[in-house]
């Protein structure tokens, strides 16, 4: 494990790294997990780039509006309620808010969200991309390995922590991408006037294949920001090679004249 720490310290640039984190290794299973999670991975750039290539700038803006308007909608519907009552019913309000309001926004952009039903989560494709959503808190690491749907979805990134995020410690896999799993993180650390949690901000996240911690969570908005990258500019060759033509001065025939 000692070997492994410091090979992080020299992918992150920081040779003295590996002193930071050596209380990690007597810590909690789960509280090492997200410590790791934190620290800059090569592959981030190529998760970036997937996000990029699968799913279209405007999803990601409809989904941010979605989140905010579901959470908007289950907090006034949570207000009707005593108060004993108020923070379950508007956490159950919300959560239908929010599945009906990310069904419309999957769907309008072609989507394909799974069918409204129950209790279980909408779930999007868009290319080779699964999208689904999570309320989380920001200030404690929470147990995610509640529900069978999340847990699948987990499941699907196990080749894209082998290739890109080294998961296997740092023996980068060959396998290739055929399909991922994006959360939308709600965090929601606030508090309404009625005592309910209310949305702070949202994220885009990649679960771990086992859910005790993340490939990549970064803010909605440092995602967006990346479509506003301008493409490189390739200068085109023009140049067209052009032999010269040599005279050669005749000295003499074939008799030696």
């Amino acid at each position: 494990m000692l070997d492994k720490i410091t090979a992080i310290a020299q992918e992150s640039g920081d040779p003295h790294r590996h002193t930071k984190l050596f209380p990690l290794l007597f810590a909690e299973p789960e509280i090492f997990c997200h410590a790791m999670s934190q620290i800059p991975f090569k592959g981030q750039a190529e998760i970036e780039r997937m996000l990029v290539e699968n799913i279209p700038k405007d999803v990601f803006m409809a989904l941010e509006d979605a989140y905010r308007d579901g959470d908007r909608r289950g907090r006034q519907e949570g207000a009707k309620f005593s108060a004993g009552h108020r923070r379950s019913a508007g956490g159950q309000a919300k959560h239908f808010a929010l599945n009906e309001a990310f069904f419309v926004a999957l769907e309008a952009h072609g989507g394909s969200p799974t069918p409204l039903c129950g209790n279980r989560v909408v779930v999007g494709r868009l290319g080779k991309c699964n999208i689904s959503r999570l309320n989380v808190p920001d200030h404690k690491w929470a147990d995610l390995r509640r529900g069978k749907t999340r847990r699948q979805l987990a499941k699907i990134n196990t080749a894209v922590a082998r290739r890109y995020v080294q998961g296997d410690m740092f023996a980068l896999g060959d396998e290739p991408i055929s399909e991922s799993s994006v959360f939308i993180l709600g965090v929601m650390d606030g508090q309404d006037e009625n005592g309910m949690a209310q949305l702070t901000s949202v994220l885009v996240a990649l679960p771990a294949p086992d859910l005790r911690s993340w490939l990549y969570k970064e803010p909605l908005a440092k995602v967006l920001a990346l479509y506003d990258v301008p493409a490189p500019v390739v200068q085109p060759d023009n140049v067209k090679p052009v032999l010269k033509s040599t005279r050669i001065k005749k000295t003499g025939n074939d008799q030696g004249n």
